[in-house]
């Protein structure tokens, strides 16, 4: 049976985040679908009950029932749970279209003429599509105020001096003063957008809404100095530090708007399907959604990040899609799209992973699960954003993170081995005999690869996996992005172990071996083809795929000798696709 199901499952599983469901929602490290059905159809059979330990938004849940398969899903993400029950409430389209325009409506009157604008081309009154907001810097040597997208060229590359003295402009060594709006957008008379400038009227809009009481009321959480983004993001030295104020003063009161009109919807599925359509669009709506000279680049999700040029979208707008886009989910799962499923048995509780007091002994057939991928991301720090907003935050001392700044940073990376380890424990307890659990992860770093591998045999699963899938959900790291190189891993990999039908002895396992991470990497290499098109955090992938394989210690092994190695066998970057090529000596190359 284990070989039959090993054999079942893909060696990569490419899964473009394309789909409605998906894209619906966003959260962080979210699994596709369509990444996850493969190994709960070769694990289970129809009716067997699934569980996901680290369930976040709940993709686990949502495949579970498009198999036929129950789902019990735990995590401490409030937001997670959230957003969960919001892809699960299965609603009328068409009362869901109708009571989201009912609240638009109600939400316009609530703010009056603040979203209003003239066109210049003919002098008529129009809704504002979005503003464009900028960072100021003052120079240190004649103090002009240097308004950051007014010295901008098309490529969107800033000006090297002050335009009045030549003092020489470096970001992080000028004063920032007021962000101020630079320009507004339009739907033009030919119905195309047009960009023009901020009129004096605009700007009385937007002094009396920062003036306006209600800005008293709009929900807010503190992001507080113990919390790892306050330092990753420069909360301190920017002065964000309420969730409340990454919002336009005009945004927010329209969003206070929005949320008392749906909060009055009667019907409580609809409520609950247009909360979720709310707080799916706070990221867009607030100051985090960066400008681009091309295209909006969209918030980084990761970080409090706020570019020096950002947007001020109009919120009602950006309601209007997502309850358009929540209707379209809505019917891919459940009315007969991609997936037509009907009254699923997906439950979904707060609770620890590694005390999963909801779900008896032997009781699962399957764990399906992503737990969060050690210093990477601080979901409970990001969460705040949305959580103001649902007046119940995630409880932080259970997330499983390496802390990297503060004082939980002794010790952090042995809190969370012992924090996996328990969670893999219980997944023990609550699994079937001889069935099996997969897990999801990436990381940059051997360490806390060594880390994971040493917390699944420790819980007791049989020491090397059945099979080690490599997941590529078409992403790239923003840092990729921009510049061309990788720096952080792209891909995941899926290890899938089975609890043995008979507890073993834990002297009869054998000791992992040192891996010898120089071969490892020089026979990647010459496996690869110059001809295929890879970037590399495939090769490392497979690196790391062969050596858990081979049941060896992955501590000394990082991103970084993968990418030294490949420089040195004569391949580099491109720049536009990330993908791996050999390096032309006639042409300037973007080394690995």
């Amino acid at each position: 049976m284990t070989t039959d199901i090993a054999n079942n499952l893909p060696d990569t599983i490419v899964a473009p985040r394309t789909d409605p469901v998906y894209n619906c929602h966003s959260y962080l490290t979210k699994v596709p679908i369509s990444a996850i059905a493969p190994f709960i159809e070769a694990c289970t059979e129809e009716g067997d009950v699934v569980a996901d330990i680290f369930a976040g938004s709940g993709m686990t849940g949502l495949a579970a029932m498009t198999a036929n398969r129950k789902a019990r899903l735990s995590d401490i993400s409030v937001l997670g749970q959230h957003i969960a029950l919001g892809y699960l409430q299965d609603v009328s389209v068409e009362a869901l279209r109708t009571e989201g325009d009912k609240v638009i409506s109600v939400a316009r009157k609530g703010i009056g003429d603040l979203y209003s604008t003239v066109r210049e081309s003919d002098g008529s009154e129009q809704q504002m599509v979005r503003a464009i907001w900028s960072f100021t810097y003052i120079c240190p040597s004649c103090t002009y105020e240097f308004v950051y997208f007014e010295h901008l060229d098309e490529n969107g590359k800033v000006a090297t001096h002050c335009p009045s003295c030549r003092e020489k402009f470096v970001k992080r060594l000028w004063l920032r003063g007021p962000e101020v709006p630079v320009r507004i957008v339009v739907v033009g008379e030919n119905r195309k957008q047009l960009e023009q400038q901020f009129r004096k009227a605009d700007l009385e809009k937007v002094h009396c809404a920062a003036k306006d009481n209600r800005q008293q009321q709009v929900p807010s959480l503190p992001i507080e100095e113990h919390r790892e983004m306050f330092s990753r993001s420069g909360l301190g030295k920017s002065g964000m530090t309420q969730t409340s104020k990454f919002f336009s003063p005009r945004n927010a009161i329209a969003l206070l708007e929005l949320w008392k009109a749906i909060s009055a919807v009667p019907d409580n599925s609809i409520r609950q399907k247009l909360r979720f359509a709310f707080t799916a669009i706070l990221p867009r709506a607030s100051k985090r959604y960066q400008w681009g000279p091309k295209r909006p680049l969209n918030a980084q999700n990761q970080t409090y990040y706020i570019a020096p040029v950002h947007y001020e979208w109009n919120v009602f707008e950006l309601f209007s899609r997502k309850v358009n886009a929540a209707a379209r989910a809505n019917r891919a799962l459940f009315d007969g799209g991609l997936f037509g499923v009907r009254n699923p048995d997906v439950t979904y509780e707060l609770q620890s992973a590694e005390k999963l007091a909801h779900l008896g002994d032997e009781s699962i057939d399957y764990v399906f699960t992503d737990p969060p991928f050690g210093s990477n991301i601080f979901y409970s720090d990001m969460n705040l954003f949305h959580e103001a907003w649902l007046g119940k935050t995630t409880n932080f001392e259970s997330e499983a993170v390496v802390h990297t700044t503060g004082k939980r940073k002794n010790r952090a990376a042995e809190r969370y081995e012992t924090l996996l380890c328990d969670s893999f424990k219980e997944a023990w307890r609550v699994l079937k005999p001889g069935k099996f659990m997969s897990v999801v992860f990436g990381n940059s770093s051997g360490r806390i690869w060594g880390l994971v591998q040493r917390a699944i045999r420790d819980a007791g699963f049989r020491q090397s996996p059945i099979h080690v899938a490599i997941l590529d959900k078409g992403q790239r790291s923003v840092k990729g992005l921009n510049s061309g190189k990788e720096r952080v891993v792209t891909v995941d990999l899926v290890l899938t172990v089975q609890k043995p039908i008979k507890s073993s002895p834990a002297g009869n396992r054998h000791a992992p071996r040192d891996a010898d991470i120089t071969n490892l990497i020089e026979s990647a290499i010459r496996e690869l083809p110059s001809s295929k098109a890879e970037n590399p955090s495939h090769v490392y992938a497979r690196i790391l795929r062969n050596a858990i394989q081979q049941h060896l210690v992955l501590d000394k092994l990082h991103l970084a000798d993968v990418l030294i190695a490949l420089r040195n066998s004569g391949y580099v970057i491109d720049r536009k696709t990330g993908k791996l090529r050999v390096a032309d000596s006639l042409h300037g190359e973007h080394a690995a």
